[in-house]
């Protein structure tokens, strides 16, 4: 009797081990599967994006070299400047997309190259595509509160950190002060005209920070602010700013603190 209680008790542990090793065998199939399924919808999510990208930024060069062209042939024709009308034909080919699209965003020599959206929040574009359809990398797109009542304040855009280097990735090179020798101009075509900035502060800043500001009671509490900013950049770019200057900022987030932001801030020169 004795005999056949071990006996019982060495095949009761027998299959309860074999359960458990079935068990953990099919938790970590699960979760390879769950892994390569986030993998692939992540590589999946990155090539759409770029596909998209592409695309849009076809029909905008398309749109532009058409009305380039008008614009060359009416000059022939006509001694007065084209006027912003003809500048604004550019974006049609975009606005049929998304209206939602203020202008494109452009660094030279770097991938940041993109149309700019703009909604009634500072979260919908966080995970939605210049589409309006879902995706991990969002879109590129202005802070709401910027609107052509207040055209003169400071136009923020932000953009996700990828690690593949798209969307706002590579503004974590702005961290190296000569990177930004060979990149300090940023362009913005908006709906209206386009303008060229040119980077005077890069800093990471905590929640904290003030980073940027709508409504100032006077020009000397803006360069105040400005001077802040200045305060705050990781290098000198040897650039000044001051309260007659319009700003473009930049945004993206960088991971020394937690939920730090990279802030790179630029002034209007043309």
């Amino acid at each position: 009797m004795y005999a056949f209680l071990i006996w019982l008790s060495s095949e009761l542990r027998d299959r309860m081990g074999k359960a458990i090793r079935r068990v953990v065998l099919l938790i970590l199939i699960a979760v390879f599967v769950y892994s390569g399924y986030r993998i692939a919808l992540y590589l999946y999510d990155g090539y759409a994006s770029s596909n998209l990208n592409d695309r849009m930024k076809q029909q905008y060069e398309a749109a532009q070299n058409v009305q380039e062209e008008t614009n060359r042939a009416e000059q022939g024709q006509s001694t007065e400047e084209p006027g912003k009308t003809s500048y604004q034909e550019r974006f049609d080919p975009l606005l049929a997309i998304n209206p939602d699209i203020v202008g494109w965003l452009r660094i030279d020599n770097t991938n940041i190259d993109y149309p700019v959206v703009q909604s009634g929040d500072n979260q919908y574009y966080l995970t939605h595509n210049v589409e309006k359809q879902r995706s991990q990398r969002g879109a590129i797109f202005m802070d709401y509160r910027y609107t052509d009542a207040n055209d003169n304040a400071q136009l923020v855009i932000y953009g996700h950190h990828m690690k593949d280097g798209s969307m706002f990735g590579e503004l974590a090179k702005y961290k190296d002060a000569a990177y930004y020798q060979e990149h300090d101009r940023i362009t913005f075509e908006g709906l209206k005209e386009p303008a060229s900035y040119q980077i005077f502060a890069v800093y990471i800043y905590s929640p904290e920070s003030r980073f940027f500001e709508y409504d100032f009671a006077d020009a000397q509490q803006y360069q105040a602010y400005l001077d802040t900013i200045k305060g705050q950049s990781l290098y000198d770019t040897g650039v000044e700013a001051t309260s007659d200057d319009q700003l473009l900022t930049l945004v993206t987030c960088t991971y020394e603190v937690a939920d730090a932001r990279l802030i790179i801030h630029a002034k209007r020169v043309q």
